[in-house]
């Protein structure tokens, strides 16, 4: 194919190839966010002494780690409908997946973060009368969130590339997009090549941000007053 056939290629299905573009951002966005809540709550689930608790919170967290994410898409957009009687759309049933699998990752890095905190403020803490829930909201959760930003931006990352999948349940991502294209111009090398190279700059973007903002994290100011140093 010449390149200028190759321009008019992508020009003439530019539209499409933006809303494909969106709609993975979007998946990505919407599924961190809840990952990010439900890795705290399996996390604090985790750690908590009542096995009650406990157990059905380190199942969820192995679970999501130890599933590959095509499995959890298929197991969520099939099998949940029949379990709950309640039919997800494509784009609802990819959110709940990518966010179960992205929560069982965030769910270790949060017990990492907080087994991480140093004993003798949570001791001083509870020596001055302070609840556990208020320790936890006040001291330990503060702290180990902005040990595990870069984690979780890395996770972000991964969730990113994760995206990919979902085309195989019609998701209207950027593969189905790019498959759409195929089957409209029975182009698959010019099309699928493209799409690649705009995974990879994509996704190189968002490592940069990454690398920025953990070379930039210690600078934040939060650190020093979290800790009480100048």
């Amino acid at each position: 194919m010449s390149l200028g056939r190759f321009y008019r290629l992508i020009a003439d299905n530019a539209d499409v190839i933006g809303y494909g573009i969106w709609i993975t951002i979007q998946l990505a966005v919407v599924a961190m966010l809840i990952a990010v809540v439900v890795g705290l709550i399996a996390c604090l689930g985790s750690l908590s002494r009542a096995r009650i608790v406990r157990f059905p919170s380190v199942l969820f967290v192995e679970f999501g780690r130890n599933t590959p994410i095509l499995v959890q898409l298929i197991w969520v957009h099939f099998a949940w409908p029949e379990i709950l009687g309640i039919k997800f759309s494509a784009w609802t049933s990819a959110v709940i997946a990518l966010s179960l699998q992205s929560s069982g990752y965030l769910a270790e890095e949060f017990r990492a973060g907080i087994e991480s905190i140093d004993k003798g403020q949570i001791e001083a803490s509870q020596a001055l009368g302070m609840t556990y829930q208020r320790l936890m909201r006040r001291i330990v959760i503060p702290q180990a969130f902005m040990r595990m930003i870069p984690g979780i931006l890395n996770q972000f990352v991964t969730c990113f590339k994760s995206t990919s999948i979902v085309s195989v349940i019609a998701v209207p991502d950027l593969m189905y997009q790019a498959g759409l294209i195929v089957s409209m111009t029975f182009l698959p090398m010019p099309v699928y090549s493209f799409v690649a190279l705009l995974y990879f700059l994509m996704v190189m973007m968002i490592a940069l941000g990454v690398r920025l903002a953990t070379r930039r994290l210690p600078q934040f100011g939060y650190f020093h007053q979290l800790h009480g140093t100048d």
